[in-house]
């Protein structure tokens, strides 16, 4: 990966993207802030270039950012906390991973430094409230600390007008998580309606194809569960087919074993019960692969409910 100069980085593809500085740097930082970035008279901290170039859809992950041992240290408990309470994995110890997340939450609000930044305090927001949803809180409480998170970055935020926001990772993930709670709470059709403009959203926006692999089909993934669970399947099975073509497209496939089985379970639902046996064994032994223990079991199971032997 190559070294670049953030702040240069940072002005051409803004300028690619038909965006003033203004409209990149609201209101996460101030436009000075981004002017004295893209002139190199300042280097933004990891969060801030990170929730940047996402905007402006990039993956940051194509560059090296340099930071020092602190910041070091800080991602090392971010990444801990994001495989404690990822929301895509469902454990049989997750009241205890539970424990231990919001031990390292509270770590990270006890450094005022941490916390000076809107992203990284829009950062904790996130995961107090995935924490709130493993717990199976009050879904209103949880809602209402989402929302809050997503003010941080877009002050005027609608659900009615995602379709029409830069978006960074933090805040899909935000969205993601809303649509979740949405149906626990039985608010299918207001979760439809969110990731339908998330989808729209990724759609329209020109993103990088390592970032379209990972997120925009996570997005088509998760409406396709949301219809399942309407009992659409029609829908929910064309939604199946598109997040495997993005997958195979972009060849990012850490979703593909989820997405197969979602296909097999529609299928089934259908009446069509010659192919999702097959489509089943391809998700289960992908999961092994993958180390998706949870999935193995939940994928058995459903195998069990359909009469297939695996």
């Amino acid at each position: 990966m190559p070294l670049l100069n953030i702040g240069t980085l940072i002005k051409k593809l803004r300028i690619q993207q038909g965006m003033t500085q203004e409209e990149l740097a609201y209101p996460v930082i101030e436009q000075s802030t981004l002017s004295r970035i893209e002139n190199g008279q300042t280097m933004p901290n990891k969060n801030t270039t990170e929730m940047l170039l996402e905007r402006l859809g990039y993956n940051p992950g194509n560059i090296d950012i340099i930071i020092d041992k602190k910041t070091a240290d800080i991602q090392k408990i971010m990444d801990e906390l994001y495989a404690l309470i990822k929301t895509e994995s469902i454990y049989d110890d997750q009241e205890e991973r539970t424990k231990k997340a919001d031990v390292l939450i509270k770590t990270l609000e006890e450094d005022a430094e941490f916390m000076a930044e809107r992203v990284n305090r829009q950062y904790i927001l996130l995961n107090k409230a995935m924490c709130a949803l493993h717990r199976k809180e009050d879904g209103g409480r949880v809602l209402q600390m989402l929302m809050e998170a997503m003010k941080i970055s877009i002050p005027e935020y609608n659900e009615k007008d995602i379709d029409k926001y830069y978006l960074s990772k933090q805040d899909v993930r935000i969205i993601n998580l809303t649509t979740m709670v949405y149906r626990d709470n039985g608010r299918l059709d207001d979760g439809i309606n969110v990731l339908t403009l998330l989808k729209k959203n990724f759609e329209e926006t020109n993103i990088d194809k390592e970032s379209k692999g990972e997120y925009y089909a996570s997005v088509v993934y998760a409406l396709a569960t949301l219809l399942a669970y309407a009992k659409k399947f029609d829908e929910a099975l064309a939604m199946c087919d598109r997040a495997a073509e993005i997958c195979k497209e972009t060849g990012v496939f850490r979703l593909l074993p989820l997405i197969t089985a979602y296909k097999a379970h529609c299928l089934y639902y259908l009446g069509n019960k010659d192919e999702a046996p097959e489509l089943l064994k391809q998700s289960y032994y992908a999961s092994k692969m993958f180390g998706y223990h949870n999935w193995v079991t939940m994928v058995k199971d459903d195998a069990k409910e359909f009469g297939i032997e695996l």
